[in-house]
């Protein structure tokens, strides 16, 4: 009997937008001009769109413009941008005819898209008095070499065993955070042509090496089942990475066949990340 088709008996487990080269500015309105009789503020586009912002940028400038500048004047903000990233008013200098709304980016993680809108509450609008806004930081990957992989993933639902086998790597420039390159592809011992796909991208977070962490990733390959995909059981208990050397305590990670449900997995402790070159 393939080994594939042998399921062990385990329970179910339970600062403009547009100054940046990479950002996507949509609904550009009309800049004021002076000599416009209504004295109004307004947002210069209506969206602001940036999901590729450099993975240390601590903050992000959106410009408010106005069409008179003789005197200073302040502007309350409404937003529902999650926490206190957004400030409650803006406020323009005499003589200046554009003014930074300036978002705390300092505390976003990497990969956690910022979305929402901000709205300018006591102006009539000229030409928009409100923006959508959608930010998001990526990392710079660099090529890092070859790693190992011991599985005691697959181990929890078939009868393989906790073979060992290379696989590519990439890491986050500045960050000790690592993307393991079609983790369980072709080099996986126990695959055969037809059982995954390329492209299959699994990083792994161990800027605290205390808790080494990871989200919920699908791992490009597929023994009938639907993709297997793997997910930290609590993200407050990860792993740990000692002299480059990843490990996760028993039973942390759950090991899910999307037709048949979710497994605990690396019940022996064996799976390990050796990021030593």
């Amino acid at each position: 009997m393939h080994m594939k088709n042998i399921f062990k008996s385990i329970l179910a487990l339970t600062s403009l937008a547009f100054i940046a080269s990479s950002c996507d500015v949509e609904n550009v309105g009309n800049k004021f001009n002076p000599g416009d009789e209504q004295k109004t503020v307004s947002f210069v586009q209506k969206v602001v769109s940036d999901t590729e912002l450099s993975a240390d940028l601590a903050s992000y400038d959106i410009m408010l413009g106005r069409n008179s500048a003789e005197a200073a004047l302040t502007c309350e903000l409404k937003t529902d941008l999650p926490g206190n990233v957004c400030p409650t008013s803006v406020s323009f200098a005499a003589g200046q005819y554009e003014a930074p709304i300036t978002i705390d980016l300092s505390g976003l993680p990497v990969g956690k898209l910022l979305k929402g809108s901000i709205e300018v509450l006591d102006q009539v609008s000229y030409a928009s008095s409100k923006i959508n806004v959608s930010l998001q930081k990526a990392y710079v990957w660099e090529p890092y070499g070859t790693v190992k992989i011991t599985d005691d993933l697959v181990t929890a639902v078939f009868g393989v065993e906790n073979v060992t086998w290379q696989v590519e790597a990439m890491k986050a420039a500045g960050f000790e955070v690592y993307r393991l390159l079609d983790p369980y592809g072709a080099a996986y011992p126990y695959n055969e042509p037809g059982d995954f796909e390329e492209g299959a991208k699994w990083d792994i977070n161990a800027t605290n090496p205390d808790n080494v962490v990871f989200e919920r990733t699908y791992l490009g390959f597929n023994w009938g089942y639907g993709e297997f995909n793997v997910f930290l059981i609590d993200s407050a208990v990860g792993g740990k990475m000692q002299n480059k050397v990843i490990t996760f305590p028993k039973n942390s990670i759950a090991f899910n066949l999307p037709d048949e449900g979710s497994w605990k997995a690396n019940g022996s402790g064996l799976f390990k990340i050796d990021l030593n070159l």
